[in-house]
């Protein structure tokens, strides 16, 4: 969506909109994230699915480093790896 919305990519008219590819292509991978989300809630331990679910903040932050070339930041990458620990962590007390 980012991508989208760039100086190259966004027209701010309807037919601009239409026919952003990176856009709509960005609300469809919501979508089916959404969707996929409500599936795994369903049959799903919460306790367990909410820690998996702030991986999300992990993987965006990791491909904004290398798809839109933002500068890593100290400060990001120890919230990265508390993350982690703490879904591991977690993860090891799952259904036995």
């Amino acid at each position: 969506m980012k991508i989208g919305m760039g100086p190259h990519h966004f027209v701010p008219t309807l037919a601009g909109l239409v026919t952003n590819v990176p856009l709509i292509a960005g609300y469809a991978l919501y979508g089916i994230n959404t969707l996929l989300l409500i599936l795994a809630l369903r049959d799903g331990e919460l306790s367990m699915l909410y820690p998996i679910i702030a991986l999300t903040y992990v993987w965006v932050t990791l491909l904004s480093y290398t798809l839109l070339g933002e500068p890593p930041n100290l400060y990001k990458n120890i919230g990265i790896a508390t993350i982690v620990c703490g879904v591991a962590v977690l993860g090891g007390g799952g259904r036995k």
